[in-house]
């Protein structure tokens, strides 16, 4: 069995959630440290940092981002879903505070790929 390790990051990130959810994602872990990492099933996705395999579970709105050592599941976030910070994270972008976020050329490019389309012609 795997033992479940909150990093001071995520333990802050808990604190800041209601205690029913709380308890609902403590549960999540242990479902976790019980079962295989089955990446692409059970919400299970695997993202690369470095050389650092980071993997994310999806419960409800949040996302658990975790790496596994040795016999240990080490959680490093507990992100709300759809946040800038949730972002940071999938897009492998080293970001410590949102104020860093206008400097990556990465993040221009995913709002730009994502702006909507503006019509340039006037209708007849």
């Amino acid at each position: 069995m795997n033992q479940i390790v909150l990093s001071d990051r995520a333990a802050a990130d808990l604190a800041q959630i209601d205690r029913l959810e709380q308890l609902q994602i403590v549960g999540e872990f242990s479902r976790l440290r019980r079962e295989t990492l089955r990446i692409g099933r059970d919400g299970i996705g695997e993202i690369h940092k470095g050389h650092r395999t980071l993997y994310r579970s999806r419960f409800k709105e949040y996302r658990i981002y975790f790496e596994k050592k040795d016999d240990q599941l080490l959680v490093h976030h507990l992100l709300h879903s759809n946040t800038l910070r949730d972002f940071f994270v999938r897009s492998n972008l080293d970001v410590q505070n949102d104020d860093q976020f206008e400097e990556s050329a990465k993040f221009w490019k995913f709002l730009e790929q994502r702006a909507p389309k503006v019509r340039t012609d006037e209708p007849p």
